[in-house]
């Protein structure tokens, strides 16, 4: 894919295109916070995760490779433990847990997201299955990996301070780009799938029209103990 188009909503730069285009062309960015395509549609060993099924996302046919990402100062990858082996240590995970002990089903317990941060791992419980929801309650879901704003949100709370600028390369429906505008943070998002660049423009236009005053706080986070310590 070669040129690519641009929206601007609020603080928000919007580009529909190839992020390996796009990256070398953009000014300063503070964090990388993203969830990339890591091969959920990738056939391994000749078996098809359940998850696999009826995902169709841009890229997502091959293992991914982070390392053009890993020069950002701050960055936080989703599913990376799918691909730990191509990145540094960390103890700064970011674990999200979305069942809350409430069901459990074939697919993971969690979500788990790498960061370059320091700092012990972190967690947060938010019931996301199905019909079961801490937030958002009615709405559909316009993309197979969305994720729940509340939790974006404690995400970019949890990574940066205020005067960052965050770039979600892989930006799907927009999620994270909801989030910034909630939280009052700049934000540059870019997809390649045009379906999902529009339904982002739109989900993040939105969350601009919406008085920030009536914003839902981000959940509150909960440490890990790793070491066994009470």
């Amino acid at each position: 894919m070669s040129g690519w188009r641009e929206e601007t909503i609020g603080d928000a730069r919007l580009i529909l295109g190839d992020c390996r285009e796009v990256l070398p062309t953009l000014g300063k960015v503070d964090a990388v916070v993203t969830d990339p395509p890591y091969g959920i549609g990738y056939v391994h060993g000749g078996r098809r995760g359940k998850l696999a099924r009826g995902v169709s996302i841009i890229g997502d046919d091959a293992p991914f490779d982070p390392s053009s990402f890993l020069g950002f100062s701050r960055v936080v990858l989703f599913g990376a433990n799918h691909f730990a082996d191509k990145l540094p240590a960390s103890s700064n995970w970011l674990i999200w847990d979305k069942r809350d002990g409430v069901c459990r089903n074939d697919q993971a317990d969690c979500e788990m997201a790498w960061t370059n941060l320091k700092g012990p791992a972190r967690l947060i419980r938010h019931l996301w299955s199905g019909v079961l929801k801490d937030s958002e309650r009615g709405e559909i879901r316009v993309h197979p990996t969305q994720k729940p704003i509340a939790v974006m949100q404690w995400v970019i709370e949890q990574a940066t301070d205020t005067t960052h600028t965050i770039l979600d390369p892989f930006m799907g429906s927009g999620t994270t780009g909801v989030a910034c505008a909630k939280l009052g943070r700049e934000f540059i998002g870019i997809e390649i799938d045009a379906s999902y660049f529009a339904i982002a423009c739109r989900r993040i236009d939105d969350a601009y029209k919406q008085p920030r005053l009536f914003a839902d706080a981000a959940p509150k986070p909960v440490q890990l103990i790793l070491d066994g310590a009470a």
